[in-house]
This record gives structure tokens, sequence and C-alpha cells, in this order.
């Protein structure tokens, strides 16, 4: 089992499903930064004075972060802060799940018609922070722009 774990090909495959999801996320709040926007602020937990700054850095750090996973641009700091993302996101489903609070994610999209399920979404997160630690712990930077720099 640990020569699973610890597989090169495996934490390969990690990397760029996590910078992708991140990317691909970001896309969407780029794009459409009002909306995103909107749904921080549906959220409920951050001070109206913060929300448009959260809008516009957050869709950017998770694109950078997301870029330099799958490129392999200092993987242990991308996945640290993707981690710490994650851990974020998780704590804010968690108090917007005990506030029952009707809301939508923004995560990757936005629609009014289909609200999120925050159970669902902090089962998404916490799979992928367990993406994020194996790749912390067992990452051998294969194929990656950093040990081709060293």
């Amino acid at each position: 089992m640990k020569d699973l774990i610890s597989n090169k090909y495996l934490t390969f495959v990690l990397r760029v499903i996590v910078g992708f999801v991140f990317c691909y996320a970001a896309v969407h709040k780029i794009i459409h930064i009002d909306l995103f926007a909107r749904d921080v602020y549906n959220y409920q937990i951050l001070p109206g004075s913060l929300v448009n700054l959260m809008a516009v850095f957050l869709p950017m750090i998770e694109m950078l972060a997301g870029i330099g996973l799958i490129l392999g641009i200092y993987p242990k700091g991308s996945t640290v802060l993707i981690a710490g993302m994650l851990i974020v996101f998780i704590v804010a489903l968690a108090i917007v799940l005990s506030k029952g609070i009707d809301f939508n994610c923004g995560c990757f999209s936005h629609s009014d018609r289909g609200k999120s399920d925050a159970v669902s979404l902090i089962i998404r997160d916490t799979l992928l922070l367990l993406a994020c630690a194996q790749i912390f712990f067992f990452g051998k930077d294969f194929l990656s722009i950093q040990k081709l720099r060293q």
C-alpha cells in the first residue's frame, strides 16, 4: 500500500487533477467577477468591505497556485497554498451549513436555479485536501519545472 501512495505517477496525476480543478474554478470567477462577489457576499461571513477584495484576489491566487501545481513550479508551495484555501473553504462551508443559509457556492459556476449542498462540497474539498497531503508528503517533483531547475 505504501508503494501505491508514494508512487510518482499517482502523485503526478493528483498534481494535475488538483491544479486543473483550481484553474477551472478560477476561470469562471475571473470572467464573472460580479457574480462571484455576490456569491461571496451570500456566505454572510466577511464584512461587506472585504467581499470585493476576496472576489478579485481569490481567483488570481487559485489560478497561480493551480498553474504552479500542474507545471511543478514550487509544487510544495503551491500545494500548501491550495491546502490552505481548501481549509478556509471547508470552514466557510461548515459555517454556512450551521447557519442554514441557502446559497450558491460560486465554486465553478453561478446559477440561481440550483443551490449548493454544503455537505457534498465539504466532502469534495476534503478529498482534494487529502490529495494535497499526498502530493506534499510523497511528491517527487516528477515531470516538474522545479526539478529541471535544480
